[in-house]
């Protein structure tokens, strides 16, 4: 092989590998994950995001973007049919710009490219969302929404929220503190699979009252 080529050659392994790293990653239990979860980045590896148990509590910090928006799974974490998921989501230090977290419901293949999963999220000025990813196309379902329901962030930095997803048959009924803001078909979002939690980048998050 001449120079030329070899210097092609190069340069095409050095792009590909590049090309590589950019992909989103999954980072498993290991360090700064609890055993059994693992978390999915919108870009890199995610391998800065932490979720830690505090006795009944899970604790999520997200470090800085654009790399650590993470959905956060555990494949023992997986349901189907009639049912209700719901916790409260606290943020435990004021945000640094709008962010949003919430629940996670109806993954799939969350290893892969062709990842699928619906999404329930607030936040800080009160308002809601709703979308659902597949690969890497994200459609809303419902567009940030403010709604009186919503305890919003108080001036020590501080929102908490009891956030519900309830299963019913042909519907799927979003609650927040006990009352409805949404409900759509279940043709509408991801409804079987694995469930877990979103949260966006520079958060720092505690989930309580976990009911699945």
């Amino acid at each position: 092989m001449n120079t030329t080529n070899l210097f092609r050659s190069a340069a095409i392994a050095s792009t590909f590998l590049g090309l590589v790293a950019g992909l989103p990653q999954t980072a498993h239990a290991q360090g700064n994950l609890a055993a059994g979860w693992s978390v999915r980045a919108d870009s890199g590896t995610g391998a800065d995001n932490k979720l830690t148990m505090e006795g009944a509590a899970f604790h999520i910090v997200t470090a800085g973007p654009p790399s650590n928006n993470g959905t956060f799974f555990n494949p023992a974490w997986t349901a189907t049919g009639n049912r209700t998921y719901s916790a409260t989501l606290t943020q435990n230090v004021k945000a640094t710009h709008p962010d949003a977290y919430g629940l996670m419901f109806g993954g799939a293949n969350l290893d892969n490219e062709n990842q699928t999963y619906t999404y329930f999220e607030v936040r800080q000025a009160g308002e809601f969302y709703i979308a659902t990813r597949k690969g890497a196309t994200v459609t809303p379902v419902v567009a940030w929404t403010k709604n009186a329901a919503i305890k919003p962030e108080g001036a020590d930095g501080k929102q908490s929220n009891n956030l519900s997803v309830q299963f019913e048959g042909a519907n799927v009924i979003f609650s927040i503190n006990g009352t409805e803001v949404s409900r759509q078909p279940a043709t509408a979002v991801q409804t079987n699979g694995l469930f877990g939690f979103r949260v966006s980048h520079r958060l720092d998050i505690t989930v309580t009252d976990l009911k699945k």
